[in-house]
């Protein structure tokens, strides 16, 4: 099992309807190379974790590396690990921001990270 954390600023704020899309086109790639993680959303900055084989991730890696709709990514961490933290998230999601529509991390099994 592989894990890489990050973090990067969007190049312009995503409104609700583009998480929506991206959660989506996420979730469908992830399910089918069997990726699992989280992205937390805040403010035009995001927080990432994916895991997974060690392959898969560096190639989504890569292209998330390559994705024009954001900025000054930090990998935070990057390694092997013994399991999964979420097995049962495509993608799971959450929002701080106020004026955000927090009712995209109701799907994909989400649970809030203080429960």
């Amino acid at each position: 099992m592989y894990r890489i954390i990050y973090l990067s600023s969007a190049t312009t704020k995503f409104t609700n309807e583009e998480i929506l899309t991206l959660l989506n086109a996420s979730r469908k790639s992830n399910e089918a190379n069997d990726i699992t993680g989280l992205l937390l959303y805040s403010d035009g900055n995001f927080l990432q974790i994916i895991e997974g084989k060690q392959k898969k991730i560096k190639a989504l890696y890569a292209k998330i590396n390559m994705d024009q709709r954001h900025r000054n990514i930090i990998k935070v961490f990057e390694g092997k690990v013994s399991h999964r933290i979420y097995p049962k998230w495509h993608m799971g999601f959450n929002s701080i921001d106020k004026d955000f529509d927090n009712q995209t991390s109701k799907t994909d099994s989400y649970q809030p990270i203080s429960d």
